[in-house]
């Protein structure tokens, strides 16, 4: 069991619930935040570090001394996909290692993305078969950093992973992403305006990818690990589920928005490594993962409101 766990960007979508996950396991979990300091989690300590800052990262490492991290910070600016910011990361990325491995860090899992792939093919994407073709500047940057990552780690004598998850939803997502904006439209009795929904992609719960990446960080497997369900589906079929679980289906106008061009029509994660080397699978399929979801987001709704009133 690692003796302190770093998890950086710990107050984002999947920090939060990758440090609830290490909690679980009775890990010492500390994680980083920018802005404002999040709400006290049982078994987490939350340190404040802008991790685009170099000296406060190396300040954060030499006073946390972390034998284990877990890297998810990274540039969510506006337009995220397309900010030039995303590669001024790869050199923040590498001199928050280098940091890391001068304070006695062993292990670390950084997040990259399936957006490193090449997309423009109807098959499962694979680690070891599949291209690295990114469409965007955010893919474009985790990429590059992904072909360095190996031989970084192994001249700073650490062991890494390089987790590629797929598609999220859960618990905290941004409300203007997919699942979370369809949700909150029904519950607020809204009409819910889709494309047609005939995308298949896919989609893993959030718990769930940080179970998967605590498990990656207990274990010793190393190189790029994809983090995903295995089964795409169509986007219209998670809508629908969330239209039967909230009993308002008959707000949902599938077709009213027009596709982004271009937009893939397959998105699916060969998970063969995942399951095999690594012998992980999620605990959620996708109606026990939007009933968690939705009954998150009817707890969290009225706090919302009561922020934008």
């Amino acid at each position: 069991m690692p003796d302190t766990v770093l998890v950086t960007g710990g107050a984002g979508f999947i920090g939060r619930a990758t440090l609830a996950a290490l909690a679980a396991r009775g890990q010492h979990a500390v994680g980083t935040y920018r802005g404002d300091a999040p709400p006290a989690l049982d078994g987490v300590r939350w340190v404040k570090c802008d991790m685009s800052d170099r000296a406060a990262v190396a300040a954060t490492m030499a006073e946390v001394k972390p034998s284990h991290l877990i890297a998810l910070a990274w540039y969510m600016g506006p337009g995220n996909q397309q900010a030039v910011e995303n590669f001024q990361w790869i050199g923040q990325s590498i001199d928050m290692l280098m940091d890391f491995a001068g304070q006695g860090g062993s292990r670390v899992i950084f997040c990259g993305s399936c957006m490193e792939y090449d997309w423009s093919r109807e098959v499962k994407l694979s680690e070891t078969e599949t291209p690295l073709t990114p469409h965007t500047e955010y893919g474009a940057a985790k990429a590059a950093l992904s072909q360095a990552f190996g031989s970084l780690c192994a001249k700073l004598g650490l062991s890494g992973a390089w987790a590629r998850p797929f598609f999220l939803y859960g618990p905290g997502e941004n409300p203007r992403r997919l699942a979370a904006d369809v949700i909150l439209s029904l519950l607020d009795g809204r009409e819910a305006l889709c494309t047609d929904g005939t995308q298949r992609r896919d989609f893993l719960h959030v718990g769930d990818v940080a179970d998967a990446m605590v498990t990656l960080l207990d274990s010793d497997v190393t190189g790029p690990m994809n983090v995903g369900s295995g089964q795409a589906v169509p986007l219209k079929v998670l809508i629908e589920e969330i239209g039967r679980q909230t009993g308002r289906g008959d707000l949902i106008r599938l077709g009213a928005r027009e596709g982004r061009p271009g937009d893939p029509p397959l998105v699916e994660a060969d998970t063969a490594h995942l399951s095999g080397t690594l012998g992980w699978t999620p605990k959620f399929d996708l109606s026990t993962g939007i009933a968690d979801t939705i009954d998150w987001w009817r707890r969290a709704r009225p706090q919302m409101t009561e922020l934008t009133s």
